[in-house]
């Protein structure tokens, strides 16, 4: 049997990428690099001839081929504007190397992107993944985005003071919690930048934290002590248990996720105290390993054996970790 070749492409200090790799040592050979920061030591070449691209990528006494027989994970590489104004040779090669890997990697067709960032840009846009996750029948919360203060006043009255505010996007920024968002509210500055809103979901019994990985569901149940939103509860705040969702609820986070183009992601749901699950968004490249640590579940397992084996062709049960239960 070929040994399986695999690409991990993530920030050198990535410890989620560490994580994964922990489980694919000794059972694929692999080459992991940063094109953001591309060390002297790691060989990238692609060649085109007769019409077919041929690339090897090198580092220390392991080389892969990029083809059918190879996974890519792709994590979170530095980003060339990660380096300063003064430093605008170094952000150029990132750029470069990062855009010449890129487009050697979706050169050819491979075993199984976790996943493509250029598919991940556009499965990104709330809208789309709204629209995904309604399309297999996922409860989706009454959203407006809109840059009219009159227009966000209606909606909020339409919802009787029950509706939160979100950031599309946390660059460029400080961290941006969820925030209710008030009529008594100065709405003056809506004005000028589209804003997402979206009705409050009640009764809330917990955040579930569902994590796709081609077609296994990892549930974790999130609960605090009131807190809007669990991202910001302070340290040792929140309580993570493992769970299972109902199969219905499963199938459609995994057909939402096949939707989007992804073989990974995090969903975020709210449960209410009546059994309902209501979608709030997908994290097409989520963190995993707060959960992982906190609730055994064995993600990073799951990711490793994707790459290793493929999508759909999993391996025999007594070689895969089995999912904790409530």
């Amino acid at each position: 049997m070929t040994e399986p070749h695999v690409v991990v492409v993530a920030a050198e200090n990535d410890l989620t990428a560490d994580l994964v790799m922990s489980h694919l040592d000794g059972r694929a050979a692999v080459v992991r690099l940063d094109p953001g920061r591309l060390r002297a030591d790691i060989e990238v070449t692609g060649h085109h001839t007769a019409g077919h691209w041929h690339t090897t990528l090198r580092h220390g006494g392991t080389g892969v081929i990029l083809d059918e027989n190879c996974a890519v994970y792709w994590r979170k590489p530095t980003r060339p504007d990660a380096f300063a104004a003064a430093e605008a040779d170094e952000r150029w090669r990132a750029d470069e190397n990062t855009t010449a890997l890129l487009g050697l990697l979706r050169s050819r067709p491979l075993k199984v992107w976790c996943n493509d960032p250029t598919t991940v840009a556009a499965s990104r846009l709330k809208p789309t993944q709204l629209a995904a996750a309604a399309a297999v029948g996922l409860a989706v919360p009454d959203t407006l985005l809109t840059c009219d203060p009159a227009a966000a006043r209606a909606f909020i009255t339409n919802h009787d003071d029950r509706v939160v505010v979100k950031a599309l996007t946390q660059r460029h920024t400080t961290f941006i919690p969820t925030t209710h968002i008030r009529l008594d509210d100065d709405l003056s500055g809506i004005a000028g930048t589209v804003h997402y809103l979206q009705s409050l979901i009640p009764d809330r019994a917990f955040d579930a934290r569902v994590t796709v990985v081609d077609d296994r569901v990892l549930t974790a149940a999130i609960t605090t002590d009131g807190e809007l939103d669990w991202r910001v509860a302070p340290d040792g705040a929140c309580h993570y248990e493992p769970i299972t969702a109902p199969p219905r609820i499963e199938r459609a986070c995994v057909e939402h996720v096949r939707a989007l183009g992804l073989t990974y992601a995090a969903l975020d749901l709210i449960v209410d105290h009546d059994g309902r699950w209501t979608y709030l968004e997908t994290n097409c490249a989520g963190e995993f390993g707060f959960i992982q640590t906190h609730t055994d579940l064995p993600i990073a397992q799951e990711i490793a054996a994707l790459l290793i084996h493929g999508p759909a062709r999993r391996a025999p049960e007594s070689d895969r970790p089995a999912q904790a239960r409530m």
